[in-house]
């Protein structure tokens, strides 16, 4: 690696022990350590309160993918009886990380893969309405995922789920920072690589109290105020551990916000003159994300990431190469997934974390440019 430190792809900066330590008193003086303790109604409410969702809009969850699947779970139980199906199917965009998948197993159903748009990276309603003839079962929901943070246009599902009865939950497991409220479910991660991080945990945010309930029942063991459990459950709940983390973290929101800002500007100003190169979030985007993506008009060549690690230059292809390349999703039902074998071809995960330089983004860069001359 010519003697060179590796600059790594991603290393989170979660609060210190100072800025943890009054939350963690808390916890001491109240002796409440989970079941939606203090500091867990404080994060929600805090939450709430900075999207401006109201009272009983938000839920924590002990990761999003969990919360995905009690997203899933709790909405299918609200249909009527009429409405179920013995073959409920899923669908959900291959391009995406595989937690999405697994949370639709999880949620007893069976998934179907869908494509994605090639400029915005997120599937369409238009798309999802293509692929409901080659489906083998019952559609009975769809996530849409908004791609490294970048936001879901809600309205067009509300319209979808409108015109085709089928439910809706948005996977915005890294957007937190492009979320808006709105009555569809939205999912988002405070994983300890996110943004606005816990180490572990999430919430869902929903204007429509109805859902946010049954979502929290759920996740409780089908308890709602009592010791009775009147429907399927299990234990998702998030820790007051997690929480203090959340909390601090969101003390720190503003700072963190500028650092990530920061970091994309400059990458955005070094690849803005490249014809074949782009970066996401682009130019045109308004929210900051912890993953910089590298999108190249054509294929990126063979032997691109070693080049670059061999370089000190750590990269990831975070959605691989799309769900259907996975191994155990090999016999999943699927509809044409060419703008998904495309990006997956073409996109790479770049450095990005709090304490990069700028000298290092240079360096990453020239590198990257150095590979491509001529290509």
């Amino acid at each position: 690696m010519n003697g060179k430190a590796i600059i790594p792809v991603s290393k989170p900066l979660l609060p210190t022990t100072r800025e943890l330590l009054p939350y963690l008193e808390r916890i001491d003086a109240s002796r409440f350590y989970s079941n939606f303790g203090p500091l867990n109604t404080e994060l929600e409410t805090r939450i709430s309160e900075k999207l401006g969702s109201g009272t009983n809009s938000v839920t924590t969850v002990s990761s999003a993918t969990a919360g995905l699947t009690a997203a899933l779970v709790s909405m299918m139980n609200n249909r009527s009886k009429k409405q179920k199906t013995l073959k409920p199917v899923c669908l959900l965009p291959a391009w995406t990380f595989v937690a999405t998948f697994h949370a639709v197993i999880s949620a007893g159903m069976e998934p179907f893969l869908i494509d994605v748009d090639p400029k915005t990276w997120k599937t369409t309603p238009y798309i999802t309405k293509e692929a409901l003839s080659k489906i083998d079962g019952d559609p009975v929901a769809v996530i849409p995922v908004a791609p490294f943070g970048r936001p879901v246009e809600t309205q067009v599902w509300d319209d979808f789920k409108e015109e085709t009865g089928i439910e809706v939950v948005i996977d915005s497991a890294a957007g937190f920072d492009s979320l808006t409220a709105s009555n569809i479910p939205k999912v988002v991660s405070m994983h300890a690589t996110k943004v606005l991080a816990a180490g572990e945990g999430g919430f869902i945010v929903s204007t429509e109290a109805n859902i946010v309930n049954h979502i929290r029942k759920y996740i409780n063991f089908g308890f709602s105020g009592d010791r009775f459990s009147r429907s399927q459950g299990t234990n998702a709940k998030m820790s007051e551990y997690q929480a203090a983390v959340a909390l601090a973290s969101l003390d720190n929101w503003p700072e963190t916000r500028a650092i990530y800002g920061n970091i994309v500007t400059q990458y955005q100003d070094r690849i803005a003159n490249e014809e074949k190169l782009s970066i996401l979030p682009s130019s045109d985007d308004r929210h900051v994300t912890s993953s910089i993506m590298l999108e190249s008009s054509i294929p990126l060549p063979s032997g691109f990431d070693e080049f670059l690690l061999e370089n000190g230059i750590e990269t990831r292809r975070w959605w691989g190469k799309g769900l259907q390349a996975q191994i155990l999703n090999k016999k999943v039902q699927s509809a044409s997934l060419q703008q998904t074998k495309q990006l997956a071809e073409s996109c790479i995960g770049l450095p990005c974390f709090p304490g990069i330089t700028e000298s290092e983004i240079n360096y990453v860069v020239d590198t990257i440019l150095r590979n491509l001359k001529g290509y």
